[in-house]
């Protein structure tokens, strides 16, 4: 009789952990309407094509070996919008941080999906531009700043991201540790 409920528990569990997939079920993406203006919002333009979003997780982090360098991950809300952004830049505080380069545990990078949801393969990454942080605030969790620039895949296909605007990003409040 354990066996069975135990088995029924991991059916239940399997079961909600399939129905809640965002990549399939559309009718989970949240509208950006329902934020409160002016909280944790990411806008951009790709080709000229306006995308409305929201943070996913901004949070700090440090490598290990390395741990005076604290780092900061941007990540735009993929269950909102497919069109994804994912910024991992090599500081925390404000000013100027370009994309280039091959050293991932040195440099800033970044990288942009048409659709997160449905596939993770067709990836671009960014090749120029850069992320301008105007404010991390560390007491209040809030990072603002803007970002432009040219991303290209593996095809060397390229899309131009422009008007890039983090406003009120809720910063998480740990760093973490990798």
């Amino acid at each position: 009789m354990k066996c069975i409920a135990i088995l029924a528990s991991v059916i239940i569990i399997a079961g909600s952990c399939q129905s809640s997939s965002p990549a399939k079920a559309n009718e989970e993406l949240v509208p950006v309407s329902d934020k409160a203006e002016g909280e944790n919002l990411i806008s951009f333009k790709v080709n000229g094509k306006l995308v409305n979003t929201s943070g996913w997780t901004i949070s700090r982090f440090s490598f290990q070996n390395e741990p005076l360098q604290i780092w900061l991950n941007i990540t735009s809300n993929m269950k909102q919008e497919p069109r994804t952004l994912n910024f991992n830049l090599n500081g925390s505080v404000p000013g100027k941080y370009t994309w280039g380069g091959s050293a991932m545990k040195k440099q800033s990078h970044a990288s942009y999906y048409p659709n997160y949801l449905e596939d993770l393969s067709r990836s671009f990454s960014f090749s120029s531009g850069e992320f301008t942080l105007t404010q991390v605030d560390t007491v209040n969790h809030l990072v603002n700043g803007f970002f432009s620039g040219i991303v290209k895949n593996l095809k060397g296909e390229q899309l131009e991201i422009t008007d890039g605007k983090l406003i009120n990003g809720t910063l998480n409040w740990n760093v973490i540790r990798y």
